[in-house]
């Protein structure tokens, strides 16, 4: 495809070559009219491909099964519309965060204008300033968000905090059905390179403080701030590795009533932490992502709930903004996160009565 400086070049070159000629040679006029046309066109299409290049950044899909229907989702999305999009992966670890700002810079040194990002580190995006060195470049967060960045446009997300609110509700029903005047509790949150992690701890912190507080609910571990439950990664062996030390601050034999488990990855890492210490019935158990492998243990009794978030949706939403930012055509919402505005796909919460 022709660059505009080369549009520029040849059109100046089939000038004047033929211009000399042009008042006495009938086809030096033809010929110089149909190049300058043929030239017009070709410009005109380098633009257009321009205008409609995306790239579109994930995490890989070693550690998260998900990220490979994401991917699908995004693949399909931009093709209806009609993108010129380019993926690209990175493992979800230190390496494959720096990996991922080198190909955000190659993106970007390639000619894309618009950029589809689920960040494997958020601070290492802004670190990089890429996105300020290139004002010009359009970024849409895609599930995690990036914040402290005034570059990003929109977000298209799921309600972070309200899904730590309906993990944490969940988990107080059961409470209440129990008829117990106090239940024992363990928390497992995320880490702090996904700005998300933090968010569903605080939407659920927001229900289950004060029983908390009140003693209702019990933390043997004594461990409750986001900096206590935290961990070093959303991989299964992190979870599995917090629920082995939760269970050290409880009896022989004994284990909490009930784990706030922040996705289905940390509640596999507790079922196996569990079974492998000997115990046969899981504590009540949240999660979300709705895994291939989080619906067999909520069908086989070993996981109580998780929370689906509808990929094909969040896909649609971040197609649908992309398109608008590309045409001009801006989309109304009264939702934001730190001033950036959001689009917000259904989250519905799924037991074994769901499947």
């Amino acid at each position: 495809m022709l660059r505009s400086k080369e549009c520029r070049t040849l059109t100046e070159n089939f000038y004047i070559l033929t211009f000399k000629n042009m008042k006495k040679n009938v086809f030096a006029k033809v010929l110089f009219f149909a190049a300058v046309a043929l030239l017009a066109a070709a410009c005109t299409k380098e633009r257009v491909g321009n205008q409609k290049k995306v790239a579109v950044l994930l995490p890989d899909s070693a550690m998260i099964d998900r990220w490979a229907t994401d991917k699908a989702n995004l693949q399909s999305v931009m093709d209806k519309y009609g993108f010129n999009a380019t993926f690209y992966v990175a493992p979800e670890t230190d390496a494959g965060a720096v990996q991922q700002v080198e190909q955000m810079r190659q993106a970007i040194n390639d000619g894309a204008k618009y950029i589809v990002i689920t960040a494997v580190d958020y601070k290492k995006i802004n670190e990089s300033k890429l996105l300020e060195q290139n004002p010009d470049v359009k970024v849409v967060c895609h599930d995690r968000f990036i914040l402290d960045n005034p570059r990003i446009a929109f977000i298209s997300s799921t309600d972070t905090k309200e899904i730590g609110r309906m993990q944490a509700q969940f988990l107080l029903n059961h409470y209440h059905a129990s008829g117990a005047t106090t239940m024992t509790l363990e928390i497992l949150e995320g880490p702090e390179t996904d700005m998300n992690a933090k968010d569903y701890y605080q939407g659920a912190m927001d229900l289950l403080k004060k029983y908390i507080d009140e003693g209702k609910l019990i933390v043997k571990s004594g461990k409750t701030t986001y900096d206590q439950v935290k961990t070093e990664s959303w991989d299964t062996q992190y979870g599995k590795a917090a629920m082995e030390d939760r269970l050290s601050y409880y009896a022989e034999g004994e284990c909490p009533d009930m784990v706030l488990a922040a996705i289905d990855n940390q509640a596999q890492g507790v079922i196996e932490a569990l079974t492998e210490a000997g115990f046969d019935k899981m504590p009540v158990l949240t999660g979300q992502d709705n895994t291939v492998t989080a619906q067999e243990n909520i069908k086989n009794r070993k996981q109580t709930m998780t929370i689906d978030k509808n990929l094909k949706d969040m896909a649609y939403n971040t197609g649908l903004i992309v398109n608008s930012l590309i045409s001009n055509s801006p989309i109304q919402t009264s939702q934001s996160i730190s001033n950036i505005p959001v689009l917000y796909s259904k989250i519905t919460l799924m037991t074994r009565d769901s499947y």
